[in-house]
């Protein structure tokens, strides 16, 4: 007799392999439009050769218009791999997540995205976390609040900003948020441009649309301001004008709204009665046996 030993038949696996340098920058250039997002993070060959590789890639990525997130976290750039970037990002509105996390990106190279940022009107959210080496002060400020004269697509920034002023930018991250509310419900924004600004074109707001699923919910404002011993604190608020402080695209008037729209709970059951109290105990002496009616008058007459 022989034995016949079954097996079942397991599944395909499908392996994850990861997109290589020189093979982003072709598919980049030739504009595939299966390339939606391009994950080069920790990529070894871009740590090694950042100054030859990234304008190979920023010119690669100027005249895409499929990809819609570009992640580059610890690929050791710098500043003026930041400027090459910039540059590609001042005319590509099709981007619409930018991760640089884990570089070494100064004050000089986020001024540079900034200023990129002046013209851009894809990009939706940008993450220059945990930079080597570097801080993130007044100077970088400045220049992301006067990108945002003419920004209204802008709805993130992950960073560590060190400024008393970073309310100044939490003001007008919130009014982009609220721009991209009003057009995701089909409201007019017009009353929150800045001055000269015109309103994003249909093909934009489409696009925004179809590209908000990158933009990860989980990311958030991170800015914190340095007190003069050194410590944390969290940015102050804004004066009393109206304007809320970001909190992942919620205002503070909207969460209050909708913890006044929430229902009520149910009333809590009145609590039990307490027990009640334990007989008294019997008197010293005695049985704890108590005679009946009819035999107390002769136990009366006894003692008589």
């Amino acid at each position: 007799a022989v034995s016949l030993l079954w097996l079942p038949t397991l599944p395909a696996m499908k392996i994850q392999v990861k997109l290589t340098a020189t093979a982003a920058i072709e598919r980049l250039k030739a504009d595939d439009p299966e390339l939606v997002s391009c994950d080069l993070s920790n990529n070894a060959v871009l740590q090694m050769k950042a100054s030859d590789m990234i304008p190979r890639l920023a010119d690669a990525l100027a005249g895409n218009s499929h990809c819609r997130e570009l992640n580059l976290t610890a690929c050791n750039l710098d500043d003026a791999c930041c400027e090459k970037l910039a540059a590609a990002l001042a005319g590509n509105h099709h981007l619409a997540s930018l991760v640089l996390e884990g570089n070494r990106c100064g004050n000089e190279g986020a001024t540079h995205i900034a200023s990129a940022l002046r013209t851009n009107r894809g990009l939706m959210m940008l993450n220059l976390l945990n930079q080597k080496g570097s801080r993130f002060g007044d100077s970088t400020l400045a220049a992301f609040t006067g990108a945002f004269d003419s920004n209204i697509t802008l709805l993130k920034i992950i960073w560590r900003l060190e400024s008393r002023q970073s309310f100044r930018l939490n003001k007008l991250l919130v009014r982009n948020n609220e721009i991209d509310r009003r057009i995701a419900s089909g409201r007019d924004y017009s009353d929150l441009l800045p001055s000269g600004v015109a309103p994003l074109a249909p093909a934009l707001v489409t696009r925004r649309s179809t590209a908000s699923s990158f933009i990860s919910p989980r990311a958030h404002l991170l800015q914190r301001t340095s007190s003069a011993d050194g410590a944390d604190k969290a940015a102050p608020p804004p004066p009393s004008s109206g304007a809320a402080i970001a909190s992942a695209g919620v205002s503070v008037r909207e969460r209050v709204a909708a913890r006044q729209e929430a229902p009520s709970p149910p009333p809590r059951a009145p609590p039990p009665p307490p027990p009640p109290p334990p007989p008294p105990p019997p008197p010293e002496g005695h049985t704890g046996v108590f005679p009946s009616s009819s035999a107390r008058p002769a136990a009366a007459a006894a003692a008589a």
